[in-house]
This record gives C-alpha cells, structure tokens and sequence, in this order.
C-alpha cells in the first residue's frame, strides 16, 4: 500500500515540476523588465500622443499656472505625485512630468505590440487619486450610483469631453429631460444643464482641485442664484422653495457615497502552484497505468 502512494506521489512530482516551470516562464513573460516611457508609444499611437501632449495631463508639470503656484508655495513635493509620472517620494525623483501614458496604461508587458492587449485601468477610482475632490462629490452623485464612470464624459487623452458641448452630452443619456427641457422658461432663457447641475465650486483653483462641482444635484442656493427675489417676495409667477421640490427642479442631496472596493491584486505565482497542484495530481492518476506500462514493456 505505501509502495504504491510513494510512487503516485514520485510520479506526481515529475509532472508538478515541469507544469510549474512552464508555468513560472509564462508568469515572467507578461512580466515588464523595464520602465516604458511615453515617448516610446507615439511610433504607433501618434494622433493619441499629439492630443495627449497639448492636455491638461501631458501639461501637468509645465503648466505655468501650476508652475507659478508650486513655486510660490517653495515647491512641495506632495504637488508631485499627480503632476508627474512615477515619483519617488524617497529619491525626489520621478520618470517623466506631466500624466504620461503609464499612469493608467500599466504595466506594459515586454511583448508589446506583438501583443496587442494593454492592460488599462479606466476606474473613476484611478482619476480619484489625483482628482480628490471631484471624485468625492462623483460617489455623492446618481452617476455614481449608475456606475458611471468618468470616461463615460471625458476623454482621457484631451480630457475634453466626449461631445461639443456640455448640453449635447447631457442629452445623450437625458433624452426625455432634455426634450421638455426645450420648452421651460429657463429653456427660452438661454439656461443650459450646467449651469444648475455643475455648479462652480468655491475652491479655488491650483489647489489640485476641480473647477465644477460633480455631485449633479441642485440645492436651495443654486436657485437662489436666479431667483432670490421670486423666492422672498412672492408673485403670481413665483415658485416656492417646497414647489420648485414638487417640479423636480430641486434634488435632495444624498449622504450615501457608493465606493467602489479596491479589488486585491492576485499573485501571478499562484497560479505557478496552481498549475504544479494541476500536475501532481494528473501524475498521481497516471501512475498505475505507468507502472503496469513499465512492466509490460520489461517483458
């Protein structure tokens, strides 16, 4: 009996061994050796890498209003983490300025282009890194809720939006609103979506911090803006705070965020001892029919 497990087990080790060998040199093979700069990728992707170097990412670090603010502020290194690619917070150095392409875009295997997938990270999460306070009032929105993500509206390379105007994008997705929108009075006022539902943040800006406010609703202050007089000296035409509620003009803010976990990275070795365990026990069920093999073949 333990004759016969030792050699299931020693012939399930001469199938391990080779399983997890091959497996450990395809591990390595997707594996990048080196760091890849941006200006490696505009020999194939050159409309991307012009786009890309007039944007506010590829202009990130050279930007003269940042510029004039990290200076006067005896340039911090805390500005540097989203302002260029790849710093080292140890060394004080970094890869390259500005968001280059291996900032979402990673890590680019050795294989590349001859393989042709590139692994992409298109999460608002990534964005929330450098964006902290527009991906906050983002989770705080209805957008958020939908999974929405941030590329659904801005292209990251020009990080313009996907359409001509605002409105147009809006409309996209808001096609019933935006119909009976057209014959509101604010309509035949020349108000447009953005102007109640992206609202101007208070922050000032070369802080890091967005210009608009993303959580998409419209409060009490927003109306206020326009209507302060209707809303405190009624009049025929006027609606109350409680009624512009009724019309759906005004959306209560929500206090739930919904946050996207994290996801673990899984380790490309497991599967190296997965493939071992896959050998070991294809070996061990072999065995028998080897030993009887050996045997026949001996006479």
């Amino acid at each position: 009996m333990y004759k016969n497990l030792i050699w299931r087990v020693l012939v399930g080790i001469c199938f391990a061994v080779p399983m997890g060998l091959l497996a450990t040199a395809v591990v390595h093979a997707g594996t990048p050796q080196q760091a890849v700069q941006a200006q490696e990728c505009v020999d194939c992707h050159e409309s991307i890498q012009t786009s890309w170097a007039t944007s506010p990412h590829g202009q990130a670090f050279s930007d003269a209003v940042f510029q004039e603010a990290w200076e006067a502020q005896g340039k911090p290194q805390a500005c540097l983490p989203c302002h260029t690619t790849g710093f080292d917070e140890a060394t004080g150095t970094y890869e390259s300025e500005g968001v280059d392409c291996t900032t979402c875009h990673y890590p680019v295997s050795v294989n590349h282009p001859d393989m042709v997938i590139m692994p992409t990270d298109i999460s608002s999460r990534r964005c929330g890194e450098c964006h902290i306070d527009t991906y906050a009032d983002w989770q705080n929105s209805t957008h958020s809720q939908e999974n929405l993500a941030c590329i659904r509206c801005h292209n990251p390379h020009t990080s313009e939006i996907k359409k001509s105007s605002a409105q147009e994008l809006c409309q996209t997705c808001h096609e019933d609103e935006s119909h009976m929108f057209g014959d509101t009075t604010h309509a035949q006022e020349g108000v447009l979506c953005t102007d109640c539902h992206l609202t101007i943040s208070e922050t000032q800006m070369g802080e890091g911090h967005g210009k608009r406010s993303h959580t998409f609703t419209v409060d009490i202050a927003t109306c206020s803006e326009c209507h302060a007089q209707e809303m405190h000296v009624p009049t025929d035409h006027a609606l109350l705070p409680g009624e512009l509620q009724t019309a759906g003009m005004v959306q209560p803010p929500t206090d739930s965020a919904t946050v996207s976990a994290q996801p673990n990275p899984v380790s490309p070795y497991s599967f190296v001892a997965l493939a071992a365990l896959v050998g070991m026990g294809f070996g061990m069920v072999l065995a028998p029919w080897l030993r009887n093999w050996y045997r026949q073949a001996s006479f």
